[in-house]
């Protein structure tokens, strides 16, 4: 019985010793195979885009023979008046840089939307930078209207000062570089979630970045008058309060806010891990969200910080010791599977809030066959109204919504919260996307007896996987996407007039892969007139000419 038992116990050593060294083979298989994909991505995006896109700071080059192409004529776009959106203002918070456009979404709330008008005339500029293979992840700006970037080309990372209008490099500061574990684990770079493409600007011009290290770092910007450099203020050592994951899978912090009353720094980790940072001890305390996941920005209001898991939507408060506490839970359908354009199973929109603490908090489930749009009560998690968007079947958003709440001529609410959110849908193989039409405009209208009705206003064909933007200045959602007709693809700026769902304006930026801009951002300049658009080879910049259009007071 002895010796079976040995025999017994060493075949099965061994068996695990063989499982172990297969596991090592496909692990390094994976990797070379991802690799491999990655040098022919490059390789193909250098001849694509001309050979001085590849090592050198420079305009994205197009395709030789690009304006010779057989390009279709673009058709007529209506004619509309633009007009500027009136709405409840979202409040500014204490602790971060002033108006919209100190973060990816814009503003504590998540809003994604700007008070500035974006481009609007016919003869707009467009230019570009680049400097190889790479991209920005969040834009901010500075009080002197200069971008504040973090770059990165899927394994560096920095922080940038550019120029608004010539894209000029004025100040660059280095950060931590993704850990080559990302080879073994399987994620590339065009799907990477996790720490240094997100950050905030503070009240005191400073930009607060979660790095691939999982340590928080408070970095001066320079004002280039009294500083000419960034600067390290202050570094949070956050890597004992991570998930432990099985090798090679890490957990990483990826967003970081501060709370409203500036005492602590809120971060959320894509494991699912919640915690916070008292900005003057340094001490961190924390709330895991046992077997939940976390892959979308949260928001920060007066009334506490809301975050979004794979299987909830949550918010929390802080305990007078920075405990974090959770207020209120409330579930959403998750849907079956994760779908097809989607990075995870789940919600893909951010968190977004509007109105006073006694508005919605707007957030998009995952359920089958069509997605639904829901406004949650922010006071207390209940659902008020809910919407089912997109066509069944193909059905599915992977960014955030715009929200804000309407108001009228006089700035007194209307009763209605309205949403924009776009169909992501698609089969995608990078840098190839493949979304269904289109965005959709959903309001919750207020009804005599206090309960809310939601409906669909109305639905355009445009496309997109990036995360769109709404000017508030103008009545103009952006989205960016290419032309599917034509020998030589082309890239443009579109803007929808939202309030009819029309496309009224159309911007071509360039043409070949140096001008997708595969899932990136757009932004708004605060003084009005330029977007913004990051791209897989640099940023592009959209800009108004001279005739531009005028923008009248409704």
């Amino acid at each position: 019985m002895t010796s079976n038992a040995n025999s017994d116990s060493k075949l099965v050593a061994e068996s695990r010793r063989e499982a172990r060294r297969n596991r090592k083979g496909c692990l390094s298989k994976a990797g070379i195979v991802l690799l491999a994909c990655v040098a022919l991505i490059l390789g193909l995006g250098g001849f694509v885009t001309g050979a001085s896109g590849i090592r050198r700071s420079g305009t994205i080059p197009e395709p030789w023979l690009a304006h010779l192409s057989l390009q279709a004529p673009s058709p007529s776009l209506p004619k509309s008046t633009l007009a500027p959106i009136p709405h409840i203002p979202i409040p500014d918070h204490p602790f971060m840089a002033q108006g919209a456009g100190n973060n990816m979404h814009c503003d504590a709330y998540m809003s994604d939307t700007y008070q500035a008008r974006g481009p609007q005339s016919s003869d707009a500029r467009v230019t570009s930078r680049t400097q190889g293979f790479g991209g920005y992840g969040t834009i901010a700006f500075d009080p002197e209207g200069r971008l504040v970037a973090v770059y990165s080309n899927g394994g560096n990372f920095q922080l940038e000062l550019l120029d608004p209008d010539t894209l000029q490099e004025l100040a660059a500061y280095d950060l931590p570089p993704r850990s080559k574990r990302w080879i073994l684990e399987g994620t590339p770079p065009w799907e990477y979630l996790g720490a240094g493409m997100y950050f905030y600007l503070d009240e005191q011009n400073r930009a607060v970045v979660p790095t691939t290290e999982n340590t928080l770092r408070v970095v001066q910007v320079p004002d280039l008058t009294n500083r000419t450099a960034f600067e390290l203020v202050r570094e949070y050592d956050l890597r004992a309060h991570v998930v432990s994951l099985p090798f090679p899978r890490q957990d990483s912090v990826a967003w970081v806010l501060p709370d409203w009353d500036g005492t602590v720094y809120w971060f959320a980790t894509t494991a699912g891990m919640v915690g916070t940072v008292n900005l003057t001890t340094g001490a961190v305390h924390t709330l895991r969200l046992e077997g939940e996941i976390i892959e979308n920005s949260f928001a920060v209001g007066e009334d506490g910080v809301f975050i979004l898991s794979d299987y909830a939507l949550y918010r929390f408060r802080h305990a007078e010791n920075g405990v974090p506490v959770a207020e209120w839970r409330t579930p959403y359908d998750r849907g079956p599977a994760q779908k097809p354009g989607h990075i995870t199973r789940g919600s893909g929109t951010s968190v977004t809030l509007t109105g006073a603490p006694d508005g919605f908090v707007i957030i998009a489930d995952n359920a089958e066959p069509q997605i639904n749009v829901l406004f949650v009560r922010r006071s207390d998690g209940a659902v008020m109204c809910s919407a089912p968007v997109f066509e069944p079947g193909r059905s599915g958003t992977d960014v955030s919504t715009v929200g804000f709440e309407v108001a009228d001529a006089s700035g007194n609410s209307t009763g209605i919260t309205s949403a924009l959110i776009e169909n992501n849908w698609g089969h995608h193989t990078f840098p190839r996307s493949h979304p269904t039409a289109g965005l959709t405009r959903v309001d919750a209208a207020r009804q005599p007896d206090g309960t809310y009705q939601c409906r669909e206003v109305w639905s355009s064909d445009e496309k997109s996987i990036g995360v769109f933007k709404l000017s508030l200045g103008n009545g103009l959602a952006y989205m960016y996407w290419r032309e599917e007709t034509g020998l030589m693809t082309q890239w443009v700026l579109t803007g929808i007039d939202w309030r009819t769902g029309e496309t009224v304006y159309r911007q071509r930026t360039g043409a070949g892969l140096g001008y997708n801009n595969w899932a990136g951002a757009l932004f708004v300049h605060p003084d009005g007139g330029i977007v913004y658009s990051t791209a897989i080879f640099g940023l592009v910049a959209v800009r108004d000419g001279v005739n531009q259009e005028p923008v009248h007071e409704p």
